[in-house]
């Protein structure tokens, strides 16, 4: 019985974007959910139904939902077993308005007056694919981003795995304006003409990110001379009295959510929104450092290929490097330092005279406002990029390699030392519950893993190659917010 009158929860859900019309609501886009468990629970079923429809839409310009459901048939309860409430169960994570008739949410949308532009202030304007974009941002404290953010964040527990509401405290009430003000949302918007008025636009929402700023605590800087320091005349932590001047402080920012809708994913619009969001704070003094929290694949794959555009394009120092190929590597008993230096000894030289340099890209580093890991990963495959074709990794494993020489092979070794050395040392307390024996092939294993993802990257940011029909090997029309096609079998790369 219980089979016979379940439903996932997954088909039952669908969601739209709409406008209206003289003639009522025309739907523009219609797409699924990914995930359902956070709603529906971790089975992502539905009891109590047959043929059950639960549409959730969203006008396209101010996000105002509107929840319908249907069902051919509704369980009759017997005894304690009856068919889940729906409308109950949706009311913890929609806006009441989102529950209006019908009739009421029609009238509504038709009196949003043709002057509308999104909340926030427009960050950028650009022509992509023949289509004009705009990036609007605002703070959580600002009401009207707020309640745009509170109407569309459902989407953040229907696409985002482990994805959660923010501004909230832990009884789902806001956070203090202190707090609040600390969010900045970006909003992406496709703006196109009315064709019924001339000086008038229509904007179709396509996604949004959100950033935290966390301040981040810096030691004084020393004397600008040499002399005696002064004395300390206060040890404590307490903060100085009186209104903090929080704007000018320096920070770390987190992006912490970023969802580009199905139905306009795969064309470049996730890169836009990343790009202004790294721009900015870039070019701000305060940001001392970019990072993100808990990135899905798919958001990996598009930081990565965004990050190393911007490096090779920019950075000048970053697109010079290559690997120190002067370096000989003992046949057993050699030391690889910190400072990437190989020695047969203990003792270690100046980070100059290593694989890389470590302080100059440091201070890269720094300059840039990339998180160490993800700086060390894109420093890995830029120097993979560099390698001879003859030991380089190739996404295509059917491309022939030419003949590898000694120079070569000395090369790619320096190269995977680097970047075992990395792996090893993020993983070593996993490491260290093997066998070194075991222990040196899992440490293999993940290198080759890393090395083949790095690859497939790769590819994507360089020429394709161009076949006899005159047509490109791989697809043209994969962009970076696309999702990837394969998963890397570690976690920690």
């Amino acid at each position: 019985m219980e089979d016979e009158w379940t439903v996932s929860s997954n088909e039952a859900l669908t969601l739209s974007l709409v406008k209206p019309t003289s003639s009522g609501i025309e739907k523009i886009e219609t797409f699924s959910p990914k995930f359902t468990y956070a709603i529906f629970g971790e089975d992502e079923r539905i009891f109590g139904y047959k043929g059950l429809k639960i549409n959730l839409q969203y006008d396209a310009r101010d996000l105002r939902p509107n929840v319908s459901i249907a069902s051919s048939k509704k369980f009759a309860a017997v005894g304690d077993v009856e068919s889940l409430d729906i409308k109950t169960t949706l009311k913890e994570f929609l806006p009441g308005v989102a529950f209006q008739t019908l009739p009421e949410y029609e009238q509504a949308i038709s009196n949003i007056p043709d002057t509308w532009t999104p909340p926030g202030t427009l960050t950028k304007t650009c022509q992509k694919n023949g289509e004009t974009y705009e990036i609007w941002q605002g703070t959580m404290a600002d009401a009207a981003v707020r309640q745009l953010v509170k109407r569309i964040q459902i989407v953040v527990l229907l696409f985002i795995e482990g994805g959660s509401y923010i501004g909230e405290d832990a009884d789902g009430k806001d956070e203090p304006e202190s707090s609040l003000a600390r969010w900045t949302v970006f909003f992406v918007y496709k703006k196109q003409a009315n064709p019924d008025a001339a000086d008038k636009h229509q904007y179709t929402f396509q996604g949004f990110s959100t950033v935290y700023d966390f301040w981040l605590y810096q030691q004084p800087s020393p004397p600008s001379s040499p002399g005696k320091p002064e004395a300390k005349t206060d040890d404590s932590w307490e903060l100085p009295e009186g209104t903090l001047p929080l704007k000018s402080m320096p920070k770390r920012a987190r992006i912490s959510q970023f969802v580009i809708l199905p139905p306009f994913q795969g064309k470049g619009i996730g890169a836009l929104l990343y790009d202004t969001i790294f721009s900015l704070h870039i070019n701000d003094a305060t940001t001392k450092e970019i990072t993100v929290e808990d990135p899905n694949e798919d958001f990996d794959l598009l930081r990565d290929l965004c990050d190393m555009k911007y490096l090779r394009k920019n950075v000048p120092e970053f697109a010079a490097l290559e690997i120190n190929g002067n370096i000989p590597v003992p046949q057993k008993g050699g030391t690889l330092h910190n400072n990437t230096q190989i020695s047969s000894s203990t003792a270690a030289g100046s980070s100059a005279g290593g694989i890389v340099d470590i302080v100059a890209l440091e201070a890269l580093r720094v300059k840039t406002k990339i998180a160490p890991r993800q700086f060390w990963r894109l420093v890995e495959m830029h120097l993979m990029s560099k390698l001879p074709d003859s030991v380089r990794q190739q996404a295509d494993e059917a491309v022939k390699r030419p003949s590898a020489s000694a120079r070569d092979k000395q090369v790619y070794t320096l190269w995977r030392l680097l970047l075992k050395q990395r792996i090893y040392r993020r993983n070593a307390t996993i490491l260290g519950e093997f066998e070194i024996t075991e222990r040196i092939l899992k440490l293999n294993e993940t290198v080759a893993n890393v090395e083949w993802e790095y690859a497939r990257i790769l590819e994507r940011l360089e020429p394709k190659p161009v076949a006899s029909n005159g047509k490109r090997k791989h697809d043209e029309d994969m962009d970076v917010d696309s999702p990837s096609s394969k998963k890397v079998r570690i976690e920690d790369a």
